[in-house]
């Protein structure tokens, strides 16, 4: 009996070991397919890492283009500009100042020459009506001189002397011209003597009588 015993305990036990070792083989079968999953999944990953991949290539290309847009050229760039854009407007706001200036200076000469010229004219006037005044002042008194000699003949027409007033005796002589007229006073004519009679009378005193009594008997 305890023979049997030990048999069947060494029966079991050999199937236990021979079930140990089957489950082993199994396990060391299995091994190799678990291991065989991972990779088998890592080949998608892989594929879709690649486009990732190549998507990032053009990336790491612009990247160079994205730090070639230096923030110092950038502030360089806008700094030339502003200056171009305040030298253009120092450069127009001269030129208008320098045409403001030529035209103030035009409009000053013009003013100038306007208030020369004015001047010039008012100058000319007065020294005109100074020049007649004074040439009234010191012209011989044509009426006076008349009344003090010429009057003797010429009042009544002695000895044919035209009578002052008479247009029709006085018409023809007129239409001589007053330079034979000045002449005949001064020189003497008909029965009238040189300067009628009174040799003191200057040139400009006898025109002067002869003018005034033309001007009484046109």
């Amino acid at each position: 009996m305890l023979v049997m015993n030990k048999i069947t305990i060494s029966i079991s036990a050999l199937f236990l070991a021979l079930g140990v070792l089957s489950g082993c083989g199994e396990k060391k079968e299995e091994a190799p397919k678990a291991d065989a999953a991972p990779a088998a999944e890592q080949k998608p990953m892989e594929q879709a890492a690649a486009p990732a991949a190549e998507q990032a290539a053009p990336a790491e290309q612009a990247a160079p283009e994205a730090t070639s847009s230096n923030p110092m050229t950038a502030m360089t760039d806008a700094a030339n500009n502003a200056a171009t854009a305040m030298g253009d407007a120092a450069k127009a706001a001269g030129d208008a100042a320098t045409q403001a200036a030529d035209s103030a200076t035009q409009a000053v000469d013009d003013a100038a020459k306007a208030t020369t010229e004015a001047v010039s004219d008012t100058a000319a006037k007065a020294a005109d009506a100074t020049t007649q005044a004074v040439a009234d002042v010191t012209a011989p008194d044509g009426e006076k001189i008349y009344k003090g000699l010429c009057f003797s003949c010429h009042d009544m027409g002695v000895a044919g002397a035209p009578k002052l007033g008479d247009k029709a005796a006085w018409a023809p002589r007129i239409a001589t011209g007053m330079d034979a007229l000045h002449a005949a006073s001064l020189n003497g004519k008909n029965a009238m003597p040189a300067k009628g009679g009174n040799p003191a009378l200057s040139d400009a005193e006898v025109a002067a009588a002869v003018d005034w009594m033309v001007a009484q008997s046109k």
